[in-house]
């Protein structure tokens, strides 16, 4: 066992230091003081194995420093120093002792702003790390964006992780809550009461059964875990990217979710091999922790026909969109959860007694879950549809089919639809009553889609409209629905990345920028992607509110940027990373590189508001609510018209 242990534990060391990667990152928090003075904390992660030196200067060893580029925004106040306490070391190399710093540290500059207007400021970290064994020199350039008097709000336009950090956290609930789900399938719930029977048999006292059961949850959530990992190595920006746009693994996706669904409904049986699960009960029988471990593998194995489309879920999301770990993290939560239900019949046994008998009602859990896996199929086929630009599975087609299923899963709850393996009941409960109401309901819910309404709450999943939906406010949008900005024909255009409500758009910053000029209007940068749920939900539940869309139509210069855009660019407008060093000849890479560079945030929707001269006019923001987009866009309004 020893040898798969530090087989998985090598594995993750390799997801979590990828080569490539400098030995140490920074990140830079400006917090805002009184009187115009402002901190900026340098928060460094070093890798294991690492160190940096300290700010001490030294004959010998690079000291750790920063420099700014010269502005008339802004002055130092006092020096760079360290806030975190250093370990003295005897450096062999120099023959001297000096401050290292391992793991994380931080570090502080203070400076007094001179100017409330809005500013960029830009400097460079220079360091040197060494393992003992070798060492490098490292500059590592950032930027900040100052806001001026509104310096506070400055913080939320650097450190804008607590978004990713809020969507990281309801993906791990949502695995969770799968995991749980899971347990409810015919081919988990029957083997409760066997395994707890594994846990208390023989001679064994109620520790030993405690014990087993333990390892029985650690095991599975391992073996689950285990699978994030192998999908983790092979994740990569590019990797998610293709995943959430190309129409290869899209249509993959979409025909394992039918697959699934298949075997749901009782057409067919998904199984792993016959031998890996003989085996696997075969291993089974024996005592103690080996036998305990081997109980999780058979489970595992025996199951996967019900939790395979659980699992696909997960990884498809994780694999998509988000940090590298996250297929690792979905994995792990999704075994925890599984596992959860054992491991608590393994401290109270005698609630097995009390456990709802195996019957009819798990298959209606299998059924159920079928209809769901065949409605969310539709959404990879959708990418697959607009990658081509077909016009086969058009919103329209898209919500009669979510129709009909929601419709079928209603006349199933009420027992006037049955599959082969459902049992005979001649009267239905209060529960399956509320869920018929509920898929009826929302059946109706759908309706109006068809004739143009927006569905908001379903507009990071439905197809976007055509052209201006017939309930939102109408405007004269020939231009746009063509390919034009708003002073004249856009570049990189497309008819799959038409604004909806018929708004117009540039795609390229140098072009909305001239034509702001033209028309003494701020510009409004939307950095998004195809297929992006949170971008289409704000678009549907945010931007059709009349207020915002009257902004929108008459007060700035939209620049919508598609960050996942395949578009090759001529040579002349290739640009070097001053993040990675590689050059972007690709829109789409060109624009998540700006992103990044310029506001030093990665995740989409994002919307930057900028004046003439590319300033940033108020602190950006993401996914919101209608109430605090309309005071990000007024707010920008406001200091641009000053």
């Amino acid at each position: 066992m020893k040898k798969y242990f530090f087989l998985l534990c090598f594995m993750l060391y390799g997801i979590l230091l990828p080569a490539q990667q400098p030995a140490a990152s920074w990140k830079v928090t400006p917090q805002a003081g009184a009187s115009g003075e402002m901190e900026l904390l340098f928060t460094v992660a070093v890798a294991p194995g690492w160190y940096i030196y300290s700010t001490e200067a030294l004959d010998g060893p690079v000291p750790t420093s920063v420099s700014f580029a010269p502005d008339a925004g802004f002055e130092l106040v006092g020096t760079f120093k360290e806030l975190s306490q250093s370990k003295e070391k005897y450096d062999e190399g120099f023959g001297i002792k000096v401050k290292i710093f391992e793991g994380t540290a931080q570090f502080s500059q203070k400076i007094q702003l001179k100017t409330d207007k809005a500013f960029l400021l830009k400097g460079t970290v220079v360091y040197q790390s060494c393992n003992g064994r070798s060492c490098t020199y490292e500059e590592e350039e950032f930027q900040v964006q100052i806001a001026g008097e509104e310096s506070a709000a400055a913080v939320d336009a650097v450190v804008a992780t607590g978004e990713e950090s809020e969507a990281l956290w309801m993906f791990l609930l949502l695995a969770f809550a799968a995991g749980l789900g899971a347990v409810f399938t015919p081919c988990v719930f029957p083997m409760i009461p066997m395994t707890v029977s594994f846990f208390i048999s023989g001679n064994q006292n109620k520790k030993s059964g405690v014990m087993r059961g333990l390892i029985f949850g650690v095991s599975v959530t391992a073996i689950y875990a285990l699978v994030g990992v192998l999908a983790a190595i092979f994740k990569s920006a590019d990797a998610a990217d293709a995943l959430s746009s190309h129409w290869i693994p899209n249509l993959i996706f979409a025909v394992l979710f039918l697959a699934f669904a298949r075997s749901f409904f009782g057409a067919v049986e998904l199984t792993l091999p016959t031998g890996l699960a003989n085996k696997a009960d075969s291993k089974a029988d024996r005592s103690g922790a080996f036998g305990a471990f081997f109980v999780a593998f058979a489970l595992v194995v025996v199951s996967f026909s019900c939790t395979g489309p659980f699992v696909g879920s997960i990884l498809v999301e994780a694999m998509s969109h988000g940090i590298a770990l996250k297929p690792v993290l979905g994995m792990l939560v999704f075994g925890l959860a599984l596992s959860l239900p054992f491991v608590v019949f393994s401290f109270f046994p005698s609630w097995v007694k009390k456990m709802p008998k195996s019957g009819g009602w798990l298959n209606m859990v299998k059924v159920v879950f079928a209809f769901i896996l065949l409605a969310f199929s539709l959404k990879y086929l959708a990418v697959v549809n607009q990658y081509f630009g077909w016009e086969v599975l058009s919103r329209e087609v898209f919500i009669a089919i979510w129709i009909v299923c929601a419709a079928l899963l209603g006349l199933y709850f009420l027992g006037r639809l049955r599959l082969a393996h459902d049992s005979v009941t001649d009267h239905i409960g209060v529960a399956r009553l509320l869920f018929a109401i509920a898929s009826f309901t929302f059946a109706l819910y759908l309706l109006p889609g068809l004739f143009g309404a927006p569905l908001p709450a379903l507009s990071g999943i439905v197809p976007e409209p055509k052209g201006v939906p017939v309930f939102a406010p109408q405007a004269a949008t020939t231009a746009a629905a063509a390919g034009q900005g708003l002073c004249g024909e856009a570049k990189y255009s497309s008819p799959n990345h038409q604004l909806p409500y018929g708004l117009p758009a540039y795609h390229d910053i140098d072009e909305a920028v001239a034509c702001a000029k033209q028309q003494n209007k701020p510009v409004l940068l939307v950095f998004k992607f195809d297929n992006c749920s949170v971008c289409k939900s704000m678009e549907g539940k945010v931007w059709s509110n009349e207020q915002v869309l009257d902004i929108l139509r008459n007060e700035v210069v939209i620049a919508s940027l598609y960050v996942d855009d395949k578009t090759e660019l001529p040579q002349s407008e290739w640009v070097a990373s001053a993040i990675d060093g590689k050059v972007k000849k690709t829109l789409g890479r060109k624009l998540r590189d700006i992103q990044m560079s310029r506001f030093g945030v990665s995740a989409q929707p994002y919307y930057v508001l900028i004046g003439h001269d590319e300033a940033v006019l108020t602190a950006p923001v993401a996914e919101s609510s209608v109430e605090e987009f309309l005071r990000f866009l007024r707010s920008g309004m406001e200091r641009f018209n000053r």
